[in-house]
């Protein structure tokens, strides 16, 4: 009997470092709205890891997700790293410049309007949503803290295919 109970508590410890592990590596996030087209579409389910702010940061590309609140409330949001901390960010007629290189942005859609010519504080982001004309960004709202950003997408859940 002792020994029953002991393989059950055992069970139930692997299982709650099995969930805990998975909640950190690989949580589901059903996007709303149009901002990471085509990347990311309306309803799509992405794969989004917490972990990636505890080995090494985050990167020029990541696309990661962050709490935003507005009059509306808050919001989970999803938006690409485009320059991160140190870097130079222009937003120049031609696109998106970073430490004086054009960047090569095939995933974007729609011309990158705004101003914005600035270093990148310690600690933070610039992020833009791949569709630019419709993106509500660090265009618009600033840079964005790391230490506010919840993780970075892995890859899309649902659909897998798309």
């Amino acid at each position: 009997m002792r020994r029953n109970i002991r393989n059950w508590g055992n069970d139930i410890l692997r299982a709650a470092i099995i969930l805990l592990v998975l909640f950190y590596a690989c949580w589901p996030l059903r996007l709303s709205g149009g901002s990471m087209e085509p990347t990311y579409e309306n309803g799509n389910v992405v794969c989004v890891s917490r972990l990636a702010g505890f080995f090494g940061g985050y990167d020029r590309g990541d696309v990661v997700v962050f709490d935003y609140t507005d009059e509306d409330g808050q919001r989970q949001v999803i938006k690409r790293v485009i320059a991160v901390e140190g870097d130079r960010l222009e937003i120049v007629p031609e696109g998106v410049m970073v430490n004086g290189v054009l960047l090569d942005e095939p995933y974007a859609m729609g011309p990158t309007e705004g101003v914005a010519d600035l270093v990148i504080p310690p600690d933070t982001v610039f992020v833009l949503g791949d569709h630019r004309t419709e993106s509500f960004d660090s265009r618009n709202m600033g840079v964005i803290a790391e230490k506010d950003l919840k993780g970075k997408v892995l890859f899309r859940l649902f659909p897998f295919f798309g």
